[in-house]
């Protein structure tokens, strides 16, 4: 039973969260979130550790009260952004391909958190199929230009008319796709696999397949999805294991995620990105032995290949909301 030292401590204590939310809401409510977060994850990684430690299994059942356990502490997610030509109001595992048709980093939906990447993806695909709308797209977004655009419809199309070509070009100038805002919860990026990791920092469950199937700690998360396949049948041999999809760095952040800016008494001076933190770690060290200082930031952004599509929700389409 609580003492009244307990009740006046609890009393203090609210009274400074409330004057700390009036004087800044924002940081406030940041930090709400981030308690919120790691009170989530401690939650769900003891349940997953005990199950496992006193032998009992960690089934269907365990794992339905260890996300509502979850998703009461942290109902928050992360924005991410999808590109298609397609238009929708949820995600749907049988129209896989239909897009891009690469899923060259597994079997799933691909969203990501840059939205420009997503921009990219729906400025370019019409879809997998090489259509002389398709293929005018792609020429023309890569090159800008009518005539080289026509040359090549010629080159892969040999009995296109003028007509045909005409229509094909100004389709490809005026297309723009479909842009998604969807809201992916931080419950199930934490339960992803890393490509870009190594096994051993990896979560429990990417460890646990990984062991199961002879694989190195030390090698990464790249070597796993080889081993157990990019396929439908490797999807499921990972959500099987309790894997919730794949992460990776974009294009765009895969060769400089890590930046160190440095000023001059307080002032912007200049700033350097690098492939590694421990680069940017003695690029930082070797500006401030030189009188400079320095901070750190990672800038890189993910893209997310989700497995199950309900453990998404499609908030916008085209800045439109999705009732």
């Amino acid at each position: 039973m609580p003492t009244l030292a307990d009740i006046y401590s609890a009393i203090d204590s609210a009274k400074r969260k409330g004057s700390d939310f009036i004087r800044n809401p924002g940081a406030s409510l940041q930090q709400m979130a981030g308690y919120g977060m790691d009170r989530a994850n401690a939650a769900r990684d003891q349940l997953y550790e005990a199950t496992e430690a006193e032998g009992i299994n960690y089934g269907p059942k365990t794992q339905r009260i260890a996300k509502q356990m979850a998703e009461a502490y942290n109902p928050i997610g992360m924005t991410t952004w999808h590109g298609s030509p397609h238009i929708f109001q949820k995600f749907d595992l049988g129209k896989l391909g239909t897009g891009e048709g690469a899923q060259a980093y597994g079997s799933g939906l691909y969203v990501a958190q840059n939205p420009k990447v997503a921009e990219d993806y729906a400025k370019n695909i019409m879809g997998p199929k090489a259509t002389p709308e398709n293929v005018a797209l792609k020429v023309f977004n890569a090159t800008g230009s009518e005539e080289t655009v026509m040359q090549r419809l010629k080159q892969v199309f040999p009995k296109i008319n003028d007509a045909e070509i005409k229509s094909s070009i100004d389709t490809a100038k005026n297309y723009q796709g479909n842009i998604y805002k969807v809201d992916l919860p931080d419950t199930h990026i934490r339960r992803m696999l890393d490509w870009d990791a190594p096994i051993k920092e990896q979560p429990v469950v990417v460890r646990n397949l990984a062991k199961s199937l002879g694989i190195d700690m030390n090698d990464l998360g790249g070597d796993l999805l080889a081993k157990v396949g990019k396929d439908e049948a490797g999807r499921k041999v990972m959500q099987d294991a309790g894997i919730r999809g794949v992460k990776y760095l974009d294009e765009k952040s895969r060769f400089s995620p890590h930046e160190v800016s440095i000023t001059v008494k307080g002032k912007p001076y200049a700033s350097s990105q690098f492939l590694t933190k421990e680069q940017a770690d003695k690029y930082a060290a070797e500006k401030k032995a030189e009188g400079f200082e320095s901070a750190y930031k990672n800038v890189g952004t993910k893209n997310f290949v989700v497995f199950d599509p309900n453990h998404m929700t499609i908030l916008e389409r085209n800045n439109q909301a999705i009732k």
